[in-house]
């Protein structure tokens, strides 16, 4: 007892940041159960039709029959608001309205309500919405817009930007394969429809056109990984950086894209490093930093949550995954074993999550990814360069389009033939979520204490 106590001090101490973190996280979770519902007396008084004016304060979200507009009010009923809010707006695909337009919708203004998914499970949309500071919503409004440029003028550069690499991209290549450069250049992905997108999900491979930590850091993780065998370590790991980096501003700077991103460089100083623990401490202080900025994106943000989760699985398991598969074969520039590792130790840690949260679980992950992944950074190559150039002329753009379209068109033939085969995943139903979760966490407990015993006897000798 005495050598326990003894040990403990030391113990935290060394360790009393994570401690800190992780009580942080669990604090930020607890205050977003219990937490009062936000008041919002002027809206709650004019529920049914409404009228109201604002400006678009997010780069539209276009998705394959709508677009999702987030609104910061500024008059209801044509009376001035006393409280910031901010309301979502569903409205026709093809609804003119941008970034920074002030506009007027009238419709039915509602509150959020929770709702049943597919596979039976309860998806709780208020909070959800609430972690993205969205108290009301109203579908399928009049509207009209009424002004332009009335948004952060630095924010609204960006997404030039963004618009503009699009529009290279729609003039360089047909659909899908436009589409999907879209997603993994700048996490767009609306107009690759539900099929395609279904059988991403199917296939394991959702990630690379999914905007969030998770495949942020699987791309950029492989990107470095092709870099380092064409540059020297500090070049690779700068080019590495710059690509994360250009991602987030290709993006317009989200928040979704800033937290990928901060995910992914900490991945990246796991390798750079050569120590887990200083990237996983890193991790900690960055994950805790968001729950305490925004509480609700511990329990109802499942982008944060991969973000996170995944990014501890590639921060402590990847490497002793890959060593333990040796008949996997590497090359210079196709490290399969390094791409199995990180994707078994990606999927083993978001497992339990993607169970909770999706119910759906992929059979064919590992030779989807490997299948995949190497293709991912020539297609974002190329595909970037034949968009760029796309826009100055479309002729010049041929051959390098040409390229890209036989690289995304690959991945989507493969995705999409993997994904279709009738074992390729298993919907969970909601019943059995529970049982299955127990039987996992008995499994990596069970890992957990061979691990603490092996290394106990390792410091023993």
């Amino acid at each position: 007892m005495i050598y326990h106590i003894t040990y403990l001090g030391p113990f935290l101490y060394r360790n009393i940041v994570p401690i800190i973190c992780v009580v942080a996280i669990l604090g930020a979770a607890l205050w977003s159960l219990l937490a009062p519902a936000p008041k919002t007396p002027e809206l709650d008084a004019a529920l049914g039709r409404a009228k109201i004016e604002g400006i678009v304060i997010r780069d539209p979200d276009k998705r394959e029959q709508t677009v999702r507009l987030t609104i910061s009010l500024e008059k209801l009923n044509g009376a001035l608001m006393h409280q910031s809010a901010r309301i979502l707006i569903s409205a026709d695909r093809f609804a003119d309205v941008a970034y920074g337009d002030r506009i007027i919708a009238s419709g039915i203004l509602k509150r959020p309500e929770s709702f049943e998914t597919d596979t039976g499970r309860t998806f709780n949309y208020p909070q959800y919405l609430r972690a993205h500071a969205v108290t009301h919503e109203m579908s399928f409004p009049a509207l009209e817009v009424i002004g332009h440029g009335e948004g952060n003028a630095a924010i609204g550069s960006l997404l030039s930007v963004k618009h503009a690499l699009i529009r290279g991209i729609e003039k360089a290549l047909p659909e899908p394969e436009s589409a999907l450069l879209a997603g993994l250049l700048l996490g767009e992905k609306q107009s690759l429809g539900d099929t395609i997108t279904q059988a991403f999900r199917n296939a394991g491979v959702v990630h690379i056109i999914v905007l969030s930590g998770y495949n942020v850091a699987l791309v950029i993780w492989f990107v470095l990984l092709v870099f380092s065998r064409m540059f020297s370590r500090t070049m690779a790991h700068i080019l590495g950086a710059l690509v994360a980096v250009a991602f987030a501003v290709m993006t317009g700077l989200s928040e979704t894209a800033i937290r990928a991103t901060i995910m992914a460089l900490i991945m990246m100083l796991a390798t750079v490093l050569h120590r887990p623990k200083a990237a996983l401490r890193a991790l900690l202080i960055a994950a805790a930093a968001m729950a305490l900025w925004n509480p609700y994106l511990v329990l109802y943000d499942l982008s944060f949550q991969l973000s996170v989760v995944a990014t501890l699985g590639l921060i402590l398991f990847s490497d002793g995954i890959a060593k333990k598969l040796p008949f996997i074969p590497n090359y210079k520039y196709l490290p399969f074993r390094e791409i199995a590792g990180s994707t078994l130790a990606t999927q083993i840690t978001v497992l339990p999550l993607l169970i909770l949260s999706i119910g759906a679980v992929s059979f064919v992950f590992l030779p989807a990814n490997l299948l995949v992944l190497p293709a991912v950074p020539l297609a974002m190559f190329f595909g970037f360069f034949a968009a760029c150039v796309a826009l100055v002329s479309g002729m010049f753009a041929f051959p390098i389009a040409a390229v890209a379209y036989g690289i995304l068109s690959y991945i989507i033939h493969v995705s999409v033939w993997l994904g279709s085969l009738p074992f390729s995943s298993v919907q969970v139903p909601a019943g059995w979520t529970g049982a299955l979760l127990g039987i996992l966490a008995l499994c990596y407990g069970v890992g957990f204490l061979f691990y603490a015993l092996r290394f106990t006897r390792a410091r023993l000798g």
